[in-house]
């Protein structure tokens, strides 16, 4: 009898210690890896970690996310594989093409011609934000908004000639991204291109491998390659916007009260992402300034013929990278007003 008493004992004391065990397993903080590009001191970093920090506050400490900026996590490209695979958790990155070609929907140039308009069409739950997000759903990635970097320019080495005049050839080779669209709107304004990962920039444009670059906004020209681009042209083609996104494998290991959270947060961050790329378009065009190089701020009315040349030589062959149905949707969105 007494060792049936024993083993009944025994019994619920490993059953105590199993229960125990899994409440304190599931009590175990859960921890994103947050991938970013930009460096350390560049605001959309400061916003990440902001970011992170409100995170383990509003869930009690149950979600932790660790921000991984400066590429640590390897090139957007990768990174954004790795989202897929689940492998990185959350990443505020560019986003490539290589997986799905119309995510080049976002960086079809003269689209806004300032920041009311960017308000407006990079909005949560506009027309440009569903489009993405059904791209993003597709590749078993949630898609949480648009990270506003400013508006992209060419920073370059030696003077551009003519830089105003699309017909003329300009004396540069420019580096692009894989992304076709950079090469469409590139040629159409007379510019030899080449591609160069974003990661070998800085050298490509020490070395001469490449005489200027196509795609930044003000701030990454500065805060990247203040020390070998003596120029900066403000041409405002094209709005440069990073993308906030999660790993659906990762976000499926989360509650929905966790989820909400994380989206929260995120559409803050987006928001904020606006005044701030406003803000720091003006300030970091004082920097380089100050930093010794030449900057060059366009008038709309002088933008007008590279505006003109890019909406007639570049949108007809926007159906080869986005299909003729969601150009025509595009189109009907944007044309009007253009």
């Amino acid at each position: 009898m007494k060792t049936g008493r024993i083993s009944v004992f025994t019994a619920a004391l490993l059953a105590m210690v199993f229960i125990t065990g899994g409440m304190a397993e599931a009590k175990k903080p859960i921890t994103l890896k947050f991938a970013g590009i930009n460096p350390v001191e560049h605001s959309s970093t400061v916003e990440m970690k902001k970011m992170a920090k409100n995170i383990e506050k509003e869930t009690n400490g149950e979600v932790k996310v660790r921000v991984f900026p400066a590429g640590q996590l390897g090139d957007y490209t990768l990174v954004y594989e790795e989202i897929t695979k689940g492998t990185i958790d959350m990443a505020l990155i560019p986003i490539p093409t290589e997986y799905e070609p119309k995510h080049q929907i976002t960086l079809v140039p003269c689209l806004a011609k300032d920041y009311n308009d960017v308000k407006k069409i990079f909005a949560k739950n506009g027309w440009l934000y569903n489009t993405v997000d059904k791209l993003h759903k597709n590749l078993d990635v949630v898609f949480l908004g648009f990270q506003i970097e400013g508006f992209g320019g060419i920073g370059s080495v030696n003077k551009i000639n003519d830089p105003l005049n699309p017909k003329t050839p300009k004396n540069m080779l420019c580096r692009i991204s894989t992304m076709e669209l950079d090469k469409f709107v590139l040629d159409a304004l007379n510019y030899a291109t080449v591609t160069v990962p974003y990661s070998d920039l800085y050298t490509a444009l020490q070395t001469g491998v490449v005489e200027g670059w196509y795609g930044g906004a003000a701030v990454h020209s500065y805060q990247g390659y203040r020390d070998v681009l003596k120029n900066y042209y403000n041409f405002n083609l094209f709005v440069e916007a990073y993308q906030l996104v999660v790993s659906k494998k990762s976000w499926n290991k989360l509650t929905p009260e966790q989820q909400a959270v994380i989206a929260k947060d995120a559409d803050i961050l987006c928001k904020n992402s606006i005044t701030i790329a406003e803000k720091e378009e003006n300030e970091y065009l004082k920097k380089m300034k100050e930093a010794g190089m030449n900057v060059y701020v366009y008038t709309a009315e002088e933008l007008t013929p590279i505006n003109e040349r890019v909406k007639k030589v570049v949108w007809p062959k926007l159906d080869k990278l986005l299909g003729k149905e969601l150009t025509n949707d595009l189109m009907k969105q944007f044309a009007a007003d253009k």
